[in-house]
């Protein structure tokens, strides 16, 4: 068993070992195509908080909100989550179905019976309800909307995203139910959630960036891949707040040399009609990156409208249970969700890992200050992204790469461009509590609060992978370099795929939720590194630096190193 990954790692050192070092890197510089891009996402974000009162929405309106139901083994949960990560416990990676955490956690029938009748009484229909028995999916008209949760709902209409409703006055929730309602969540429709994505304004540039092969060469993945891992037998899923062009994935499929199943579409909910809208270039890119580096492997992308809650599309893929590796590219500012949203998104995020799910999340593209990306370019409060600064999920910053002359790692910056207020996501979380095994060399063990990101991957637009993308107007796909932390989201998760196969192979089973693992490996230096330490720029706020930093957490991957390490672990642990 040993002697295969040994035999992996020797292929991994033969290729670092074929050239000296080129020239000292250069001073990080900001791209023209970047510094236009980020001018048009602040134009986009200052427009956001110019929002204009419109009056009360239509009585007649058709409203969707979920009502959070209470988890009676909440207690119970939280020892449970902390016994799956410990390596010590008899829980160690003894994961649930959806099924058997419903069981263990959730409420009886009975009690959502008394729910669903409550809000059936009020003639409004109940059109949804996951198998963990988190929360019901609610519709009805915005009158008896109101009526029942004795609020007022008032439009208002923003010159970029358009009309949305939120909520006046406190939801009100029958005594008869008080005890299985945890909150309403979705009330508020104001649009927090982005891509974490600088859109590509350069030409058709085939050669610029890195290709598939470029990625395999300096991150270590192509022995990997050598030994005939290329994601077969893996799924993962993509959250999607959009849709996108299978003429694209054909594409770029065309472009890089690789032949992989077609990707799978997941309307969410079940019903929903996707399109193809302004946030179709991130969908594309989290799906050309994992291609990229898991050809093989099958895509689930859930794509849901852009006004829809996280809770939705996550409950889905955790429901189906294909997929126990998920990529997330889209976030909004921590300090800017209403609590009971939030909630019930963590309560999905809390399943998550009980069912041995990782959920990679980009951890923002405007470093420090997450706000300024989410409604206000002015807006310097420090603030992280959510969900990137969940402890439920790995996040993920970004990095700027140099290799030498034959495509191997060089080195690393953090992705920081101060002139135009972008660079890689970062910093403590302003209500998350850090957990246990959040600890490193470089962070303060005296911190309270649960700090981001955990790893970082290739984000900068100057040495980033290419992807396929059809530009608004336009009829053919072009091939530009991405940007972005949504660009090394899908990276690290892909990666982890190709790691899981190995484990696999090992008998080992499916991952654990990775997150703990990652920082017990970087706790225990192996030959080589399976990180790469990245000591260079920032996040606009916090230099990165030796060890665990605010910019690019743990470091990239050395992808071939990191599996050896990670299926040793599970041998150890098994």
């Amino acid at each position: 068993m040993r002697r295969s990954i040994a035999t992996i790692l020797a292929a991994g050192l033969a290729i670092g070992a074929c050239s000296s070092p080129a020239a000292a890197p250069p001073a990080v510089t900001q791209s023209a195509a970047t510094q236009s891009a980020v001018t048009q996402n602040a134009d986009t974000a200052s427009a956001l908080s110019a929002a204009i009162p419109s009056g009360p929405t239509d009585p007649n309106q058709l409203i969707r909100f979920e009502v959070a139901l209470r988890l009676p083994g909440r207690a119970g949960l939280d020892a449970y989550l902390k016994a799956i990560a410990d390596p010590s416990s008899p829980d160690y990676r003894g994961h649930l179905t959806a099924q058997a955490f419903a069981a263990r956690f959730g409420l009886p029938d009975s009690a959502i019976d008394s729910v669903k009748a409550w809000l059936t009484s009020a003639h409004l229909d109940v059109v949804g309800q996951d198998l963990g028995r988190t929360y019901l999916g609610v519709s009805g008209r915005a009158a008896d909307v109101e009526n029942l949760l004795g609020i007022q709902l008032v439009d208002l209409v923003d010159p970029v995203a358009g009309r949305y409703h939120v909520p006046e006055g406190d939801p009100r929730i029958a005594a008869s139910v008080a005890d299985s309602v945890a909150g309403i969540a979705g009330l508020d429709t104001t649009p927090r959630i982005r891509p974490m994505f600088v859109p590509p304004l350069t030409a058709d540039v085939p050669d610029g960036g890195m290709t598939p092969t470029d990625a395999a060469i300096a991150y270590d993945i192509a022995p990997l891949h050598d030994a005939g891992f290329h994601g077969e037998g893996q799924t993962i899923a993509v959250v999607s707040f959009d849709s996108f062009l299978a003429s694209d994935v054909a594409a770029f499929d065309q472009q890089v040399g690789i032949t992989s199943k077609p990707v799978e579409r997941r309307p969410v909910p079940d019903g929903y009609k996707p399109v193809v809208g302004d946030g179709t270039d991130e969908v594309n890119l989290d799906i050309d990156i994992v291609r990229a580096i898991a050809p093989a492997a099958t895509i689930i992308d859930y794509e849901t409208d852009p006004n829809e809650s996280f809770a939705t599309a996550l409950s889905a893929i955790l429901d189906d249970g294909r997929a126990n590796i998920v990529t997330n590219s889209w976030g909004g500012c921590e300090i800017d969700w209403p609590k009971a949203e939030r909630d019930l998104i963590d309560t999905q995020l809390d399943r998550a890992v009980a069912q041995g799910i990782s959920i990679f999340a980009a951890s923002g593209d405007s470093g420090a200050f997450s706000c300024a990306h989410q409604r206000d370019v002015n807006d310097d409060r420090l603030s992280a992204l959510y969900p990137s600064v969940s402890p439920d999920v790995i996040s993920v910053g970004g990095t700027f790469l140099w290799v030498r002359e034959d495509g191997t790692y060089l080195r690393e910056a953090a992705w920081e461009e101060s002139l135009g207020n972008a660079g890689t996501g970062g910093g403590p979380s302003k209500d998350y509590p850090r957990p246990t095994w959040q600890v490193a060399a470089g962070l303060d063990p005296s911190g309270d609060f649960r700090e981001t990101p955990d790893v970082a991957g290739p984000a900068d637009a100057d040495s980033g992978l290419i992807f396929a993308h059809t530009p608004k107007g336009d009829t053919e796909p072009v091939f530009e370099p991405t940007s972005g932390t949504s660009a090394a989201t899908p990276f690290w998760a892909a990666s982890m795929l190709l790691v899981q196969q190995l484990a696999a192979q090992q008998g080992l089973g499916p991952l654990p939720s990775l997150g703990p693992l990652l920082y017990q490996i970087a706790a225990s230096p192996t030959s080589p590194p399976a990180f790469h330490d990245v000591t260079l720029a920032g996040n606009l706020h916090d230099s990165a630096g030796p060890g665990w930093d605010a910019a690019t957490g743990l470091g990239s991957p050395d992808v071939t190193a990191l599996a050896a390490a990670i299926v040793e672990s599970l041998q150890a642990g098994k």
